[in-house]
């Protein structure tokens, strides 16, 4: 282990718990800013479907491959 030292001055049963509930928080407020700057996951958390795309395509000339000429 790299940090094996780290254990010599924190305890492990304070580490362990300390370290885990910091990645918790910030899990938390990750998805907290998530919900409250974006529209579209609430809509997607409640179940609303997406609207559809609609692409029309433009009418498109046919082209022949280029011949070589010699």
């Amino acid at each position: 282990m790299i940090y094996g030292r780290l254990w010599l001055v924190v305890k492990p049963t304070v580490g362990i718990p300390l370290l885990l509930g910091a990645v918790a928080v910030g899990s938390f407020a990750v998805h907290t800013a998530l919900l409250t700057n974006t529209s579209w996951v609430k809509k997607f958390l409640n179940g609303s479907a997406a609207s559809a795309v609609v692409q029309t395509q433009s009418t498109v000339a046919s082209v022949a491959p280029p011949t070589l000429q010699v």
